[in-house]
């Protein structure tokens, strides 16, 4: 009988538990929205795709000469042309990881926000002899030189722009290369020309040690570079661990016009690194990936 009772007691107390906890109080506030307060939004286009913008809708860029991750729009025509971007009170939308934003300080002393690692800017061109920020939902500044573009956070590849180290001339030259999308240098290896039926056996081993595949499908990529340009080789993923994600299984290299894509290990996964360029590694040329 005691036992009985227990039993009614426990079940009577865990109802009241339960409807006291499903139980809302008035005046409780409703669960904030990240999409609703965002301070940093996405908007589609039928030409770029996904591209962010700030809360106003007004289109974000990047600069494919902040690959070191500091702004070089300081000169006096590129400044009021490219104005920053900065948020203090940065809320990011679901789709988005608030880590990949960060801010940093300009040379003049400004406050811009980046995003993974990219300096943001607004386009304002020139009307009248003043410069305007376009309004919100243009992308005018788009493909402007070939080096600036939206922001699409599903891009997987984008370009760089900067002076080159020639490492067997030491002579120094502006290119503009493509990099992953955290600004890391991706390179050709000049034997995968030259031998093109066997590029996917071209770099294993100790070679793929110190050159990793860049394993990836085909990338969402800038308007000034063509998707279809890119696409994907079988290769042995090299064996180990390490800052481009290396392993031991099977997996997709990704391609450029039919060549695959590597890192350079002396780049030490760093944005903005160019150890590798017209590098003789044993005999074999290596070159960054220019479109």
């Amino acid at each position: 009988m005691r036992f009985w009772l227990l039993g009614l007691v426990l079940a009577l107390f865990g109802s009241m538990s339960t409807a006291l906890v499903s139980c809302k109080k008035d005046g409780d506030a409703p669960a904030e929205d990240p999409d609703a307060v965002a301070t940093v939004k996405l908007a589609t286009s039928a030409t770029l795709g996904t591209y962010m913008t700030d809360a106003s809708g007004n289109t974000l860029y990047f600069f494919a000469r902040d690959v070191d991750g500091a702004n070089t729009c300081t000169s006096a025509t590129c400044n009021p042309l490219w104005p920053v971007y900065y948020e203090a009170n940065l809320k990011v939308p679901k789709a988005l990881k608030a880590e990949d934003f960060a801010t940093k300080t300009t040379a003049d002393g400004r406050q811009q926000t980046t995003y993974k690692g990219w300096p943001l800017y607004y386009y304002a061109p020139a009307a009248s002899g003043v410069y305007t920020r376009e309004a919100a939902g243009q992308t005018g500044g788009n493909g402007i030189g070939g080096i600036w573009h939206v922001v699409n956070p599903s891009y997987g590849v984008v370009l760089a722009s900067k002076s080159v180290e020639d490492k067997t001339t030491h002579a120094v030259s502006t290119k503009t290369y493509l990099t992953d999308a955290l600004g890391r240098t991706l390179y050709f290896f000049a034997k995968d020309n030259t031998s093109s039926s066997t590029q996917a056996t071209n770099c294993t081993g100790g070679c793929a040690a110190i050159w990793p595949a860049l394993y990836m499908s085909a990338p969402a990529v800038p308007s000034t570079l063509s998707a279809s340009n890119f696409g994907t080789l079988t290769r042995e993923q090299s064996a180990g661990t390490g800052p481009y994600g290396t392993g031991s299984t099977s997996r997709e290299q990704l391609t450029y016009k039919g060549r695959p894509l590597y890192y350079y290990a002396g780049d030490a996964a760093t944005r903005g690194k160019v150890e590798g360029h017209n590098l003789d590694d044993s005999g074999d040329k290596w070159f960054v990936a220019t479109p």
